[in-house]
């Protein structure tokens, strides 16, 4: 009741103050608490991914879709990255199969790329969060980032306004909040370098990695609200009062999680 009668930006920041400690803890922690942490966070988007797209209440496409990302989380301590890979595809696979008899041919694309969108990002923080020396640092940079571009986007454009980006998928984004949150992006990145990674990525290039986690995390953003207006939902879930579900918090870790892992093993680390 008390919540309710906050305005919704109020709600945001009611819930972060609550949810953050708790992620930003987990992180900390690492090993086991981390990959807890993402096991409930996966559970509750593999609902979220299933109840909008494949079938409306839980049942066997739901628990494939929870049981395949949960399995590869585990087995990343111990899996190389193809081996990970075979393991989202085949679990992808199979819940398109169950689906098809159990839903109909029109969900089995749904069903495919549910353990893939869901585990793709979720594995590669695990990745991040496991690297050594630096783990902690880079994942605890790469949400700073994504925050900041948040931030910097929803005030930026609710101060400037201006040209809409798409107005048909997400009718509130502009492009001056693009542009407002790929500079608070930037900036927040240029502190992560030089304080939590003693500044070894050079400054041109810690900029430009801050504005494409910032563009990415805002490709993944409108790719989410793309998917909710598709299935004509508001929220993925109403499980965070003024952020919806846990696809709606994660959503710019979909593409920039598995990119700066990509970048980081192109280059050797």
């Amino acid at each position: 009741m008390l919540l309710s009668s906050l305005t919704s930006l109020q709600q945001r920041v009611v819930s972060a103050l609550v949810l953050a400690p708790i992620s930003i803890g987990a992180l900390y922690l690492g090993g086991v608490y981390f990959l807890v942490f993402l096991i409930g966070a996966s559970a509750i988007m593999a609902y979220e991914w299933c109840r909008a797209s494949v079938e409306t209440t839980p049942g066997i496409v739901t628990a494939i879709t929870a049981l395949t990302v949960i399995s590869v989380l585990v087995m990343t301590y111990n899996s190389n990255i193809f081996q990970l890979i075979a393991i989202i595809i085949s679990g992808s696979a199979l819940t398109a199969v169950v689906a098809a008899f159990l839903c109909g041919k029109e969900r089995i694309v749904w069903a495919f790329f549910g353990p893939i969108c869901i585990g793709v990002p979720v594995v590669a923080l695990m990745m991040l969060r496991s690297l050594p020396d630096t783990g902690f640092a880079l994942t605890f940079g790469l949400f700073l980032v994504i925050w900041a571009t948040d931030i910097g986007a929803y005030f930026s454009g609710k101060s400037i306004g201006g040209p809409k980006i798409a107005p048909s998928i997400s009718p509130n984004k502009t492009w001056a909040g693009l542009i407002g949150g790929i500079i608070a992006a930037m900036i927040v990145a240029f502190g992560v370098n030089s304080l939590l990674i003693d500044g070894q990525v050079a400054t041109i290039g810690i900029l430009g990695l801050g504005a494409v986690c910032a563009i990415f995390a805002q490709v993944g953003d409108f790719a989410e609200s793309a998917w909710k207006r598709h299935f004509g939902i508001k929220d993925a879930s109403n499980l965070i009062p003024g952020h919806g579900g846990v696809m709606d918090r994660l959503d710019g870790v979909f593409l920039t999680a598995p990119i700066l892992m990509a970048i980081l093993m192109w280059n050797g680390i």
